[in-house]
This record gives C-alpha cells, structure tokens and sequence, in this order.
C-alpha cells in the first residue's frame, strides 16, 4: 500500500470514529460535518435524504425519538473493507451493532441489532467526505 493510499485509509476510519462517536453524544450538526453537503443517505427503512441538511434534520428527528425511548449508547461500527476506486473516490463497507436497542416503546430490549453502511467517500481539496451512505439490516 502506497503511503498516500494508508494515510487516506487512516484518515477515512478517523472519519467512521467520529461517526460514531457523535451518533452516540446525539450530536447530529457535528455528524453532519462528516458528509458533502450533496450526500445522500437511505436509512435502514428506505427513507432517502438527497442532501446534507434533510439528513441531518431527519436524524435529528430519529434522535429524539431514540432519546425518548432511552436507547443505549451503544451504537457501534467494524470496518470490512475499504477499497480505492480512484485516488480521490473510496467505498467503504461497515459493520455495524447496537447492542441493547429495544425496537418499540415496550422498554424490552433485542439481543444486538446488527446492519451493515456501505459508503461512498470522496476527497476534495485534501478532505474526505462522505457522499453516499445506504444502512441496511443484517441477520
């Protein structure tokens, strides 16, 4: 691996750390300082945000929720694969867990929901961003 390429490589995790660092603290507005602000995000339900500032307002929304119904700040995500298509464009693939999450108001609580994020990164002046996230659920 070239040494720009494990920099990059290096630089996009930092990214997925802070994703989920800000993900679990709530904090949607500096969440959303990790997308372009031409992103595309389809959540785990099929709803669709076809720019950065209906992403972070949805999500807001979606944290709300899930503070109201006490979920557990557990949310956490495992880089699979992370491959270069061209020197300034990554697709990222991540698995993800929340460990605790209760899927309604009944308080009871799933073993592990599991998904997995797949990402398309791009680079723009020496910056990577995230351009496309699609969240699916796994088994």
């Amino acid at each position: 691996m070239k040494a720009e390429q494990k920099s990059d490589t290096q630089k996009i995790e930092a990214i997925l750390d802070d994703y989920v660092i800000y993900w679990n603290s709530n904090e949607m507005d500096s969440w959303g300082t990790l997308f372009t602000d031409d992103a595309d995000y389809i959540n785990r339900k099929g709803g669709w945000w076809k720019n950065n500032k209906d992403n972070v307002a949805g999500h807001k929304h979606i944290h709300h929720m899930l503070m109201e119904m006490r979920q557990p700040k557990t949310f956490s995500l495992e880089i699979h694969k992370i491959e270069f298509l061209k020197p300034d464009v990554a697709v990222v693939q991540a698995l993800s867990e929340w460990p605790g999450f209760k899927p309604n108001n009944s308080g009871e609580p799933i073993e592990n929901m599991k998904g997995i994020i797949t990402c398309v990164f791009v680079k723009t002046d020496g910056k990577w961003l995230i351009k496309t996230l699609h969240n699916t659920l796994r088994d």
